[in-house]
């Protein structure tokens, strides 16, 4: 029976909107983990179906008097149905069976009214087609070498798979990636939460696409740079990584509740160079002494989120032929237009830093309201910066032709790229229009790092743990996880 609670809590829980499916299915309150992910994942897979049921048959009515509860309901009926039998006795069994004919009966009336044979063509269109996403996840190399980890993942009994369409990964494999030397691929269901490499921040679960803000701006170590709305963390520490855990990282968020999230996270990444900073930053005066050398920002603003596809989101989302999602397009389209004002501002603010040699601005939104409009507006709002020159040239997929120079930004495409849908832009300033000592970046104004550069930077860390004192053994960490 405690299954079937669980999963019944957890399925009224998503319509509360209380939390996602992988963050309430390993709570620490589920005992079977597992199980209760599989089930509620396959009950939502057959939702539709089963409340159709359900309300037919007059299920929650007849058993008003044991308060009987939706969600229970709905797992129970799934695992009768269509699942592997009821995995329980009791009285849940003791519902079931007294209702069992017409139960069964309702199912074959409407596979007859839908005109299907089989059970999986029940699914809705929208889920059975959804994209799924391959699980992508970052090497710390603050923590452990590219090859550390693949050797530590090899000892695990991982193996590397080099051909398979990352769609058709199963099992306990795994790929490198093409365009960043740190990132990994791996199925989209695999589970990561209690493994050692996880715990001790050796790997971060981070989409590839997100990676790219850090990646593209490429900040030299010894470097002094801004994160604007930097929590939940993921793109601080990998920007704290880029630098070597040298330099200085300004981690701005407005939230106290995120940006102790982004200090427990960056903590457990073993970064040394970040200081978090409670505020806004478009209200921070360049002027200011803290920042007078900031020479590097990375600002990834709020936006619509259009871009990201989570793993599981296409359990929960609505059918996009709905009318209620019709309805929600006018107040989409608004949010979307303040938003882009807002990016617009924020991208101005950080030209207004008197030593800035380059911004990255990102989105996770596939409009254009908030991509190619913003960068189109700032470009004409000002004239020391531009769009770099070569930014991230291995990656093809490039900015809709809108303006000129549109081919300098970068967009990914969830279906073909198998990461989120983001957009990124990397403006420079003019040469003319700053007076400092040039330095010499580390790496290549490309963004592209020599793999070299990253066993590298994970060298000195694990030499200098050597000398310390090793700490005693705590608790097992919690590991929250972020597409961020």
């Amino acid at each position: 029976m405690a299954l079937y609670n669980k999963a019944g809590e957890i399925l009224e829980k998503l319509d509360q909107q209380k939390g996602t499916i992988r963050s309430l299915c390993l709570a620490d309150d589920v005992v079977d983990k597992k199980r209760t992910f599989a089930l509620v994942c396959e009950s939502l897979k057959y939702r539709d179906t089963l409340q159709h049921i359900i309300k037919q048959t007059g299920l929650m009515e007849a058993e008003k008097q044991r308060k009987l509860k939706t969600g229970v309901a709905t797992v129970l009926v799934y695992d009768f149905l269509f699942g592997r039998g009821l995995q329980t006795g009791g009285t849940y069994k003791e519902i079931i069976m007294k209702h069992k004919t017409r139960l069964q009966a309702e199912l074959a009336k409407f596979k007859i009214k839908r005109k299907v044979k089989d059970n999986k063509e029940l699914i809705p269109e929208h889920i059975r087609n959804a994209i799924i996403l391959p699980r992508w996840v970052r090497i710390n190399t603050l923590v452990a070498s590219v090859d550390q980890v693949i050797k530590k993942l090899l000892a695990m009994g991982f193996v590397l798979d080099a051909e398979s369409h990352p769609s058709k990964l199963k099992g306990k494999v795994f790929q490198r990636d093409q365009h960043i030397p740190e990132m990994l691929l791996l199925p989209s269901n695999i589970d990561l939460h209690d493994n050692p490499l996880l715990l001790n921040g050796s790997i971060i679960i981070q989409d590839k696409a997100s990676c790219f803000p850090a990646y593209v701006l490429n900040a030299p170590r010894k470097s002094v740079c801004i994160d604007a709305c930097a929590a939940p963390g993921n793109k601080t520490s990998h920007l704290s990584a880029v630098m070597g855990n040298t330099g200085k990282i300004f981690a701005f968020d407005m939230d106290k509740r995120r940006l102790g999230i982004l200090s427990k996270m960056t903590k457990r990444a073993a970064c040394k160079n970040i200081e978090p900073v409670l505020g806004d930053f478009l209200s921070v005066d360049p002027a200011d002494q803290r920042y007078k050398e900031v020479e590097y920002i990375l600002l990834d603003p709020s936006c619509s989120g259009s871009g990201i596809v989570g793993r599981m989101d296409h359990l929960i989302d609505q059918d996009p032929t709905s009318e209620e999602n019709e309805t929600d397009a006018a107040a989409s389209e608004a949010r979307v237009l303040a938003l882009a004002d807002f990016q617009s501002k924020a991208i101005l603010h950080a030209f207004t830093f008197p030593k800035v040699k380059k911004v990255v601005y990102s989105t996770c939104s596939k409009h254009r309201e908030e991509n190619e409009d913003v960068v189109h507006k700032v470009l004409e709002a000002q004239s020391d910066f531009v769009l770099a020159e070569n930014a991230f040239p291995q990656w093809t997929r490039r900015g809709l032709p809108l303006f000129d120079g549109s081919s300098k930004v970068i967009r990914t495409e969830p279906k073909e790229d198998n990461c989120i849908g983001f957009f990124v832009a990397l403006f420079e300033r003019k040469a003319t229009t700053i007076d400092v000592t040039p330095d010499t970046p580390t790496t290549p104004l490309s963004g592209k790092r020599p793999l070299a550069d990253i066993e590298e930077a994970s060298a000195p860390a694990s030499k200098k743990s050597k000398n310390k004192k090793k700490k005693r053994k705590g608790p097992k960490k919690e590991v929250t996880e972020f597409a961020d």
